[in-house]
């Protein structure tokens, strides 16, 4: 048995003394940033955070030019190299002087980015595994090419570090080495190195003595030596000379992904969200690396005083206030927006009565272009949910569409909701455009379908890890001005290329058309920030809705919209891209900015879900506003509601509560409960109005989602499986029951 223990205690020896598992416990103690950051991404991969919005999906399913191909995990495998290589970096700086060993090894920066690639190395095949796992079952590909495709991750990975490491192998110098190169520089100290090198010294006292097995050359095991007869400023040189190293290496890095920036609106920069997030890693982890390597332990009140000196610089200088601009709008002149000025907005008669007329003369037209004496009235109300919901709205007025044999659309007179859903339905619109036109427009036509949910995720997360997040240093569109370029303007690029320019228009191009009652009027409604208050974007003027619910002289009553062709009428708002409108009316928070609005203060708008996320609100405005036309002129009302998910989910289960939990509810309740809250609010409402409306109102309600388990990411990226779940939700027992309904109630059939 004494050999057992033999045996036993060498082994615990050497698990003990092996250099890389040191090394991994060592960053447990003096480098939790750089481990925090990797157990996100270990959470992110293996699905643990932002399952709701399908982060996963950003690593598991890599596009690269709209496909899922080797030479897009071959990106995401050299991001991987990049983040490794800041890894080691950080690391070096951050630990290195506890080992004091690695001054007289061979390559000492080399030996320790071997020796510290566990955990890059266990990611990396834990993130294999995921892919492989995730590509078979969500995206229908082969063992063999998903395989072939994983490989890209291991070849882009060996790339970075392999010329990582051309830099390295021929400055990296231990003590040996250095000593030939120059001797006297190693006894040249200037006083700001020696006030930063004695803790370096001191705490590697306590470690000389100690011999560990480390990977050396030719990736043997080897036992350290001790450095106990060498002189501190000697060993102390060594380390110096690799950080400068680093130093240049990171700078350089950084320098280059910043040049990459300046080409990211270009069609072959539209890499892979997921090495966007690997980029913005490595970005943030070579920088805190250069800082600590000149400041050490000033380096936390540094950032700390460089994060509140910008603060105040973006509040007090214009040069250093970025905006996110709506394209089209004139950002020269500024309009006052103050609660005075609301005010006298809402008492301009002339303004509503004039909007009322021109709106009456559109539903007149629209009544005509039904060809029956009293047509039922449908108003559309979509939910939010990102490409899912745009694509399930397009896929949904489509079919109602083809059962209908196009009747549904000329019955449709008003369209309104939040997000994704009125992307969908802008698409939806712009293709009856131009069967008005004559062109051959198939609804029924796969590629639109495919159109409206690709990809529009990647070059959004590369504009803002390159551009977005420090300097916005270049300009895009036109319009005699110019915007800055960020990942508001790259979505909306995307939105508009994939698309094939259909919603790249101004508002005034929409205006003949809904006019006409050839198409139906599209009201979106994104809030402001500063005040709660609604923004009401339309071609034609709403000043009307304004006027509904001005509030009364000398009240402390609130105006809640303000029509933007009043408020920002000297800003050419009939200019304004619908795509800008549409991308205001989706700004989920921190994916997209917030917008500024030519107004001063200066304002800021957001997604339209934070005030209505199911279009409730406005259209329960509308109807009141025209009752009286529409008992006239219709049989009744049809609201056909869109939603992504069901509002009482099957097998949704009431969460418990653990004790931290308790802590964390008051504050997080607001969030969870957000649309579910909004539901509640709007059945309150809409029962109100259906007690005492003059004309009958029915509801007809189709939904994505039914089971709590059906995941379709919120997202702006979608698998083959997700698109292949939306097109098979059209045929769900539930929905088909809607769908008839929706068809008796256009044929009157109460």
């Amino acid at each position: 048995m004494n050999w057992v223990k033999r045996v036993g205690f060498k082994s615990w020896h050497f698990i003990r003394l092996f250099f890389p598992f040191v090394l991994i416990s060592y960053h447990l103690r003096h480098n939790l940033i750089s481990i925090f950051l990797w157990l996100l991404l270990f959470l992110f991969v293996s699905d643990r955070i932002g399952v709701a919005f399908g982060l996963s999906y950003l690593f598991l399913s890599p596009e690269y030019q709209g496909e899922s191909t080797l030479l897009a995990f071959l990106l995401i495998g050299f991001a991987i190299g990049g983040l490794t290589m800041a890894f080691n970096s950080y690391s070096y700086v951050r630990i290195a002087h506890h080992f004091p060993f690695l001054a007289v090894v061979n390559k000492p920066f080399v030996r320790f980015c071997i020796n510290n690639s566990l955990i890059p190395l266990f990611f990396i095949g834990y993130y294999i595994y995921r892919i492989i796992s995730f590509q078979l079952t969500e995206e229908f590909e082969t063992l063999s090419t998903v395989i072939f495709n994983a490989s890209g991750i291991v070849i882009g990975y060996f790339i970075f570090i392999g010329l990582a490491l051309l830099y390295f192998f021929p400055i990296n110098k231990n003590l040996f080495e250095l000593n030939k190169v120059n001797s006297k520089k190693i006894s040249q100290n200037i006083r700001w190195d020696r006030f930063s090198k004695r803790a370096n010294i001191k705490s590697a006292v306590r470690h000389r003595q100690r011999l560990y097995y480390y990977i050396g050359k030719n990736f043997k095991i080897q036992q350290s030596r001790s450095t106990k007869h060498y002189a501190s400023s000697l060993l102390q040189s060594v380390f110096d000379q690799n950080r400068i190293s680093t130093t240049i290496f990171e700078i350089a890095t950084i320098t280059t992904f910043f040049l990459i920036g300046v080409f990211g609106s270009q069609k072959y920069m539209d890499v892979p969200a997921g090495f966007s997030i690997f980029l913005l890693l490595t970005i943030v982890l070579m920088l805190l690396s250069t800082i600590h390597t000149w400041l050490r332990f000033w380096t936390g009140p540094a950032i700390i005083f460089f994060f509140f000196s910008l603060n105040w610089i973006s509040k007090s200088f214009d040069a250093f206030r970025f905006q996110t601009q709506a394209y089209g709008l004139n950002y020269d002149k500024k309009t006052i927006y103050s609660d005075s000025i609301i005010y006298q907005l809402t008492k301009k008669l002339d303004y509503s009565i004039k909007d009322y007329d021109l709106y009456l003369k559109f539903l007149n037209n629209w009544k005509r272009n039904t060809n029956e004496e009293k047509p039922v009235l449908v108003l559309v109300n979509t939910s939010g949910g990102g490409s899912r919901n745009a694509s399930w709205v397009f896929q949904v007025l489509r079919v109602c569409d083809s059962l209908t044999n196009n009747k549904s659309s000329r019955h449709i007179a008003m369209m309104t909701g939040a997000s994704g859903g009125t992307v969908g339905a802008a698409f939806y619109r712009s293709l009856l455009i131009e069967k008005e036109q004559g062109k051959n427009v198939d609804l029924n036509d796969p590629k639109y379908f495919h159109q409206i949910s690709d990809d529009l995720l990647n070059k959004l997360s590369f504009a803002a890890s390159t551009n977005d997040l420090f300097f916005r240093y270049r300009t895009g569109f036109g319009f005699n001005s110019h915007y800055s370029y960020d990942r508001a303007m790259a979505f909306e690029k995307d939105l508009n290329e994939n698309t094939k320019g259909r919603l790249s228009r101004s508002l005034e191009y929409y205006r003949s058309f809904e006019k006409t009652g050839k198409i139906p009027n599209l009201i979106l409604s994104p809030c402001v920030v500063n005040d709660g208050r609604r923004i009401l974007i339309s071609s034609q003027g709403l000043t009307f809705l304004m006027a509904e619910n001005a509030p009364l002289a000398n009240t402390n009553s609130l105006q809640e919209d303000i029509d933007i062709h009043v408020l920002l009428k000297e800003q050419n708002a009939t200019k304004l891209m619908l795509s800008s409108a549409l991308r205001m009316n989706a700004t989920f928070p921190f994916v997209l900015p917030m917008t500024s609005l030519p107004t001063k203060p200066e304002i800021q708008v957001m997604d339209a879900g934070a005030r209505d996320n199911y279009g409730g609100k406005t259209t329960v405005k509308w109807l009141k506003v025209f009752e009286d036309w529409i008992k006239e002129n219709t049989s009744g009302v049809v609201v056909l509601q869109i939603r992504d998910n069901k509002k009482i989910m099957y097998q949704e289960k009431i969460p418990e509560f653990s004790m931290l939990d308790k802590f964390t509810v008051p504050v997080t309740n607001g969030f969870h409960n957000f649309t579910r809250t909004q539901d509640y609010d709007q059945e309150a409402v809409w029962d109100l109005l259906t007690r005492n409306y003059s004309s009958p109102i029915h509801f007809v309600t189709l939904n994505l989602r039914e089971y709590q388990k059906d995941r379709i990411s919120l997202s702006w990226h979608l698998t083959k499986n997700e698109k292949r779940k939306i097109i098979k939700a059209i045929s769900r027992k539930s929905n088909v029951h809607s769908f008839k309904r929706y068809c008796d109630l256009l044929d009157k059939k109460y």
